[in-house]
């Protein structure tokens, strides 16, 4: 048996943006003893896959894991301790409270990235060479031609299976390979403009029968600036 490994989404059912949102599991082994990672014991948590605001009335720092009233994002948490250890678990959603920041309050405004960006046509699904199932399709940018680029633009997957339950977790990215992008890392300088597309390939971790055709949802990330 693998190690444990938690996936699923959050729904915001409440009526103002929410921004740093954390998803925290804690597993318990059959004594009730809180297990970690010895080199991170701060390991059981992951940020939200969500949307993008820019909150323009206050500052031009943009958050990649917001989500508005009545949308949904996924989560990914991966440990480092066998599966076959966990009795029980925990799980809490919080989101930071900071100035400006975090759960909104009636009356902080905030402004949606400047692009339009949609999936133009169908998702395509397919299997790659080593038996994995791949979302494929393209991001165009439908912004009116006097708006600027729009950066780092990037696309995540959540694959349901049957039951309707999170089976997988991925993404893609314009700006390279590895996603989500190493915070801090060097900028691509990929910019979509009015009109450009971008034609993106995410494969998963697991096979056909894991998932089934359809059980997926997205969401189209994107940072107004480098």
């Amino acid at each position: 048996m693998g190690n444990a490994r938690y996936l699923g989404e959050v729904e915001n059912s409440g009526n103002e943006v929410a921004c740093n949102i954390r998803v925290t599991v804690n597993s318990y082994d059959s004594s009730d003893n809180l297990l970690t990672n010895p080199a991170n014991p701060n390991s059981g948590f992951a940020d939200l896959l969500g949307e993008t605001f820019r909150f323009s009335a206050f500052t031009s720092a943009t958050m990649e894991n917001c989500l508005s009233p009545g949308k949904r994002a996924s989560f990914d948490i991966r440990n480092d301790f066998p599966l076959d250890r966990v009795a029980r678990i925990e799980a809490s959603t919080t989101c930071d409270g900071a100035l400006y920041e975090g759960c909104l309050d009636n009356g902080q405004p905030f402004a949606p990235p400047v692009a339009t960006l949609v999936v133009e046509g169908a998702v395509t699904e397919g299997v790659t060479g080593d038996g994995r199932v791949v979302y494929s399709g393209t991001i165009r940018n439908q912004s009116p031609p006097s708006f600027a680029p729009t950066y780092h633009v990037k696309i995540v997957f959540a694959a349901r299976n049957a039951a309707g339950l999170v089976v997988d977790v991925a993404c893609s990215t314009i700006d390279g390979a590895e996603c989500p992008v190493p915070q801090g890392s060097p900028s691509a300088n990929t910019g979509l403009g009015p009109g450009d597309t971008w034609s993106f390939s995410v494969p998963l971790s697991i096979g056909p029968s894991d998932t089934c055709s359809g059980c997926f949802f997205y969401i189209i990330n994107q940072n107004p600036t480098l």
